[in-house]
């Protein structure tokens, strides 16, 4: 919204898009006169930056009288386009700015999509001055370049580079320098709305059905016309042009000739490219008739909808206990009071079924936010929702930026997924995000999980959040049994090597037998996990990371494969001899999802196996594809990685297979015992969810262990009290936040000066400006995966209390490493990482 007295503003302070941290701050402009009306906070601008006066988009904050400086340069245009952010949305970017050391920009372009908010694009077109005898400073290349230019038009820096190569630069710069060419910067990259043509009769039925007798006043000879008029008569409404086409089986064109006479109307709409389904009303959505406990959860929810005031409230249940009833009851209360509502899930596999669930109930209503989408489909998301025409957002991490007016609630399915923190910059966590815009919105923040994290629990017992419990299964359906399988005695007793075990086996074979479906649980994809020589020793790593490669079959056949890499994507052809030593005694050793699908073929040859893992959804709508598949009894046992583990509600499963249940035990990280607790919860909890009484197979070569043994038993609560006691013992997250600072170079030698020198300023600093602020600081040392794309990563860990001081000084470090790093270093800083 424009302000009225914004016109008397003479000065903009202005962030630019795409500055670096450490020059990351507010520049006044000069407004034109021209300018000022369409100039207001938030709105997006061009503006000349630095020496070469190089245009960039940037963003408006404020407006005032007094610049910093005398020497101000002014705004280039407006770029009214792009609609503003509204004041939440700029304050929400100032405080990712301050909270998580990123730069406004990348905190803009969270809040705005790409296909949105788009790019300045540089381009170079010829001036009316001539080649001359004075020309002959100009090489052949630049002749060929301005030939280039000349004919064909104005063109992109990029465009000509990729034309006569990287040098083609050195020649745009000496014809511009000599006035040949120009160079001018557009604001461009944003996708347009899709149109569509319907057509409807321009006169009445009476005069189309005497014109289709030959009694009108305009005669028609043509069949393919009577057909038009003859179909849309029919038609209760206007007809997409497709289907009109379709119905009377004529061309566009034919339609058009009947537009030129007057009798046919022609109408373009704009439609919305959106991750539907065709027909919501073909959804059987589950009836939500609420218990005794739902029922309290929800009039709790519904009381603090009612408070207009910003809150917090943790949905804790035991799985299958009807967290979606309550939640969808939820959403019918805001929806109710006229507010909107964000839901957020954990991943994309979970919102086919969701999206469908919820195009049924709120029917246009509601918009799909998510990085699949096509950049059209993300476009319109934010046009609907800005608009205030979908009221309900469904989507993962990024759904929780929408435009939504009138915010009322935020929930967050399954909060405890490490997938709602960022790992890329603006390293945020989405429920962080969530409980800002509550706070400013005075909306309600409605965090839900089987297995919360430990944070959030803590908060809920501290009375931060309120706590609501779900103790019993919904409905008719019992937790299933659960049965803890001793792997370590399979070879030795058995002589059985597979991956399966007897147990697991024989629980197939009947479940299958019986009709009914089972789901399996292992967090490897490809074949095998690494290759090595038999007589030298030597692993086959990859050549851009230091980790070994996997070895991955083709589709459809398990005797062809290839080795890849899971880091970096490297791929490259199963060698026959060792690169070490010349051994053809190469040999694969452990075991993925693609070799667990063989070994199931192999075991149940008459039954449909389907797996779900990164390799096999890598298309666009294979996830829904799968599990439609699943859902809809085409498949037998479904195979995955960790998108099977969660949210999925299978009424035919009753048995769950956990192949590696102490995989994740044993990482080097204060996360280990929480991560594998609540994958085994979340798993186990996929069986028996209907009348069917369900069973879980774990195999472990750890029975003994505590964690598991709790997860089997479900017992959150005893797990929790085990895992704080020890977190308190040792100093770790909720009693401390942790700083994770990361040197990356493409130089082994330059990236440990360069953490070693991170690590001096630091010291240094504790030692004088800030020994108001302790902390705990570990390493420099190498990440657990040193080399990665080709870059060496250097960690130091900080162990500290995150305030305003703290981050001031961890702000401190990233500005003086960026303006005097000569060398290739990159510094980051992520607080209180997913993983160590």
């Amino acid at each position: 919204m424009i302000d009225k007295n914004q016109k008397s503003f003479e000065y903009a302070a202005v962030y630019l898009l795409d500055n670096p941290y450490c020059i990351d701050c507010e520049y006044d402009y000069y407004i034109p006169s021209d300018l000022r009306k369409d100039v207001c906070r938030g709105s997006f601008v061009a503006v000349p930056f630095g020496r070469g006066n190089r245009k960039q988009m940037a963003i408006v904050v404020k407006l005032h009288h007094c610049p910093a400086f005398s020497d101000v340069k002014p705004i280039s245009e407006a770029i009214t386009d792009r609609a503003p952010l509204d004041e939440e949305l700029l304050e929400l970017c100032a405080y990712m700015k301050e909270q998580y050391l990123c730069t406004f920009g990348e905190a803009v372009r969270c809040a705005v999509p790409a296909s949105v908010l788009g790019k300045m694009s540089e381009y170079y077109s010829p001036t009316e001055k001539p080649i001359t005898q004075d020309s002959a400073a100009l090489s052949s290349a630049d002749l060929l370049v301005y030939s280039f230019i000349s004919n064909v038009g104005k063109r992109t820096t990029g465009a000509i580079k990729a034309h006569f190569g990287a040098s083609a630069e050195d020649s745009l710069k000496r014809l511009a320098d000599k006035g040949y060419i120009q160079k001018s910067a557009v604001a461009s990259g944003t996708v347009g709305a899709a149109m569509r043509k319907y057509y409807s009769l321009a006169i009445s039925k009476q005069e189309s059905a005497k014109i289709l007798e030959g009694c009108g006043e305009v005669k028609l000879r043509s069949a393919k016309h009577k057909a038009i008029l003859s179909v849309l008569s029919e038609a209760d409404k206007e007809m997409f042009a497709d289907d009109l086409c379709r119905a009377a089986q004529v061309t566009t064109t034919q339609i058009k000739a009947l537009c030129d006479k007057g009798l046919v109307a022609e109408e373009q709409r704009r439609v919305w490219r959106e991750d539907h389904i065709d027909d919501p009303e073909s959804v059987v959505v589950p009836k939500y008739t609420l218990n005794e406990e739902q029922s309290r959860a929800s009039q709790q929810i519904k009381e603090a909808l009612c408070e207009n005031a910003p809150s917090a409230l943790l949905l804790f249940g035991v799985t299958g206990s009807g967290k979606t009833g309550v939640i969808i009851s939820a959403i019918d209360s805001a929806l109710e009071q006229g507010k909107g509502v964000i839901m957020l899930l954990p991943e994309i596999a979970l919102t086919p079924r969701t999206i469908q669930i919820f195009a049924s109930l709120y029917g246009d209503r509601i918009a799909v936010v998510h990085s699949g989408l096509s950049a059209g489909e993300r476009a319109d998301s934010y046009a609907k929702i800005r608009s205030g025409q979908a009221r309900v957002v469904v989507g993962t991490r990024s759904a929780v930026f929408s435009p939504v007016s009138n915010l009322g609630l935020i929930v967050i399915d399954e909060e405890h997924e490490t997938t709602y923190k960022s790992d890329t910059s603006p390293k945020y966590h989405a429920r962080d995000i969530a409980r800002f815009r509550c706070a400013k919105s005075n909306a309600v923040m409605l965090l839900s999980s089987a297995t919360p994290s430990l944070e959030s629990y803590t908060k809920a017992l501290e009375g931060k959040y309120k706590l609501l419990k779900l103790k019993e299964r919904f409905g008719a359906a019992t937790l299933p049994e659960v049965k803890i399988y001793d792997m370590r005695r399979e070879a030795a007793s058995f002589g059985n090597l597979s991956p399966l075990g007897s147990m697991l086996k024989d629980e197939l074979l009947a479940t299958t037998e019986r009709g009914e479906q089972a789901v399996l649980f292992l967090n490897r994809r490809g074949y095998n996990t690494s290759v090595s020589c038999k007589s030298c020793g030597e692993t086959l790593t990859c050549p851009n990371c230091s980790i070994s490669l996997n070895y991955h079959t083709r589709r459809g056949n398990y005797s062809d494969g290839f080795l890849f890499c899971h880091w970096c994507g490297y791929k490259t052809a199963m060698p026959e001899t060792c690169a070490s030593c010349g051994s053809e005694h190469l040999v694969k050793t452990g075991f993925g999802t693609q070799r667990i699908e063989q070994e199931l073929s192999e075991l149940l040859p008459n039954k449909k196996i389907l797996r779900m893992d990164a390799d096999s959804t890598a298309e666009k709508n294979s996830t829904s594809e799968i599990l439609a598949k699943f859902r809809a009894r085409e498949g037998d046992v479904l195979l995955g990685t960790q998108m099977v583990t969660k949210g999925h509600d299978f009424p035919e499963v009753t048995l769950v297979g956990v192949l590696l249940a102490d995989m994740s035990i044993y990482m080097d990280d204060y996360h280990a015992n929480e991560r594998t607790f609540s994958m085994l919860t979340q798993v186990i909890g996929r069986a028996g969810r209907a009348e069917k009484k369900g069973v879980a197979v774990i195999q472990t070569n750890n029975p003994d262990n505590d964690t598991i043994k709790l997860a089997c038993k479900q017992d959150y609560e005893a797990f929790y009290a085990s895992e704080i006691r020890l977190r308190r013992l040792l100093v770790f997250p909720p009693y401390c936040d942790i700083a994770l600072i990361n040197v990356t170079c493409d130089d082994e030698n330059q990236a440990l000066r360069g953490a070693a020198a991170v690590r001096q300023e630091m010291n240094k600093l504790l030692g004088t400006e800030y020994t108001d602020t302790p902390m705990m600081v570990f390493g420099p040392f190498e990440a657990p995966v040193y080399k990665v794309e080709g870059k060496y990563r250097m960690r130091i860990v900080v162990k500290c209390k995150l305030n305003r001081r703290s981050r001031e000084l961890f702000s401190r470090l990233l500005v003086d490493f960026g303006k005097n790093n000569r060398g290739r270093n990159a510094i980051s800083i992520n607080f209180n990482p997913t993983g160590l």
